[in-house]
């Protein structure tokens, strides 16, 4: 059985099967945190130099992984095929100096994506770039490269496979977002007692969706909102009005919302948490994710939550 999934980076959505009235924008433009979000962008910085950073998976072959930049998911790969594409990551930097890439390697999965046990590692290849620069200012031909890596000729079968690399790179905007950093580390407290909190906050996300209430959604997803439009210097109006003509389609789907077969999983070195699927097809994607009965294409959106101060509610902060 073949799935389809498709990612959305910087929106979510919750899904409902039944009759439901169809939102338009014009009627959620003049509420209050939907103002805010649409104003982002007259709140973002711009610095004397403002390098973008992009991560290039030039090819990954016969093996599943993911890649984290300092411990904060930029792909998530269990499919049966061939791998290549490109990625910003500005949004995991969160100051400059060392920054941390790993490539966490598993087992390849067959057509129906059933897992193997060994990763034939003389049959793999891995190759990856980083470059960055000033887009306008700058050609991309111009950019440079902060890393290039190949993976070495290897011998042998293992079931996992772990590359830890750096790179340096500049953050102009350390002082104008929070990020995940200063958070509480999550993984000392209670995981059953968090695990609860986290399945309720999913939940009020979910009813936020049924409800239409983009006001609410927006009020709980402006710091993540901001952070990415500042990271990413996104200073036109176009950048804040998509986010909520995103928020609008979202809601008016009608595919219905998968919330099932997760675990609890920590990222930022402990300084964030989601849950992720535990199904095969869906291996470690959000469990925010809805799937056409039909056709069986699914679409998963990103959220990660971490808590500020201890004591304190979290937070999408991702």
């Amino acid at each position: 059985m073949m799935k389809t999934v498709y990612t959305l980076l910087f929106c979510f959505t919750f899904l409902f099967s039944g009759a439901q009235k169809q939102i338009n924008k014009e009627d959620i433009m003049n509420e209050e945190n939907v103002k805010k979000v649409t104003n982002i962008y007259n709140e973002v910085k711009r610095y004397k130099y403002n390098p973008s950073y992009t991560l290039h998976i030039e090819k990954a072959a016969n093996f599943t992984f993911e890649v984290l930049v300092n411990d904060y998911p930029m792909f998530i790969e269990y499919n049966p095929h061939v791998m290549s594409g490109s990625k910003p990551i500005n949004h995991a930097i969160l100051k400059p100096g060392k920054q941390k890439l790993t490539i966490r390697m598993t087992p390849p999965v067959d057509k129906e994506y059933n897992m193997g046990h060994e990763i034939d590692m003389e049959n793999i290849t891995l190759k990856l770039s980083i470059n960055y620069g000033e887009y306008v200012l700058q050609k991309v031909s111009e950019f440079k490269e902060a890393l290039r890596y190949e993976l070495p000729q290897q011998k042998g079968k293992l079931p996992y496979y772990e590359v830890n690399l750096e790179f340096d790179a500049i953050a102009p905007y350390q002082e104008d977002i929070e990020g995940w950093q200063n958070g509480v580390d999550l993984t000392k407290e209670d995981k059953d007692k968090l695990l609860k909190e986290v399945e309720e906050f999913y939940k009020n996300i979910i009813q936020d969706y049924e409800k239409q209430d983009i006001n609410s959604l927006a009020s709980k997803y402006y710091k993540k909102q901001f952070e990415i439009a500042q990271t990413h210097y996104q200073t036109k109006v176009y950048d804040s009005q998509i986010v909520v003509d995103e928020w609008v389609k979202d809601v008016n789907e009608t595919a219905p919302f998968i919330f099932d077969h997760y675990m609890l999983r920590f990222y930022g070195n402990g300084k964030m948490v989601a849950l992720v699927k535990t199904d095969k097809y869906y291996i470690n994607l959000s469990t925010l994710m809805r799937e056409d009965p039909e056709t069986s294409e699914a679409t998963w959106y990103h959220m990660y939550l971490y808590r500020s101060k201890p004591g304190a509610p979290l937070e999408v902060i991702r």
